[in-house]
């Protein structure tokens, strides 16, 4: 009897082990879809979560959409220590002020939104934002989020957005390091995808 369990549990593992062999790649990129959910669609702002505020990738892709046409202004998110205070904004607006008219957009297309750094931060932010965007009567927004955080981001904006009637589109993006930025068909072949993922 006790053998036959063992042999019974030798084949299943041989199974999962077949398994896994044969459909990996499916199920990794399926597992990498999952966390970076993707909307479509027009929206009234880009909120820009999480970024740094020397025009990195998510900035160039929010820029890149406000010039489309696909939304009317970006919505950048800085984060300042929660007990010192809200601090002027006055550097952080001209140097990407400058930036984006570089680019052919108004000054007026930007608005810097600071948020204190208190824990947990990506609910503190969209609190912080979507009582903005509700107060200036926006309807809708593009959420431009890194990678694998985008199903946390989007989970956290989503529920704060349903009581403000707010509509919030997904639009992931991943961050480039060296001659190739990973996506969600090959995240499993790079350090840092596997590090981002887990």
């Amino acid at each position: 009897m006790k053998s036959r369990k063992t042999s019974n549990l030798l084949f299943f593992m041989g199974l999962v082990v077949v398994f896994l062999l044969f459909f990996h790649r499916p199920l990794l990129i399926a597992a990498g879809k999952y966390l970076t959910p993707e909307g479509s669609g027009d929206a009234d702002s880009v909120i820009v979560e999480g970024c740094d505020l020397a025009i990195g990738k998510g900035i160039q892709v929010g820029m890149s959409l406000l010039s489309s046409g696909k939304a009317g202004r970006l919505i950048i998110i800085y984060h300042y220590p929660g007990n010192e205070g809200n601090p002027g904004t006055s550097a952080h607006y001209s140097f990407i002020s400058r930036k984006v008219e570089q680019v052919g957009l108004k000054e007026d297309h930007i608005h810097l939104i600071g948020t204190p750094d208190n824990h947990p931060i990506t609910l503190t932010d969209a609190k912080n934002v979507l009582n903005y965007l509700s107060n200036t009567k926006a309807r809708s927004a593009i959420l431009l989020t890194e990678g694998f955080h985008a199903r946390r981001s989007y989970s956290a904006y989503r529920q704060t957005a349903l009581p403000l009637d707010i509509h919030i589109i997904p639009v992931p993006y991943f961050l480039s390091s060296g001659n190739h930025a990973y996506g969600n068909d090959d995240w499993w072949q790079r350090t840092d995808g596997i590090h981002s993922f887990f």
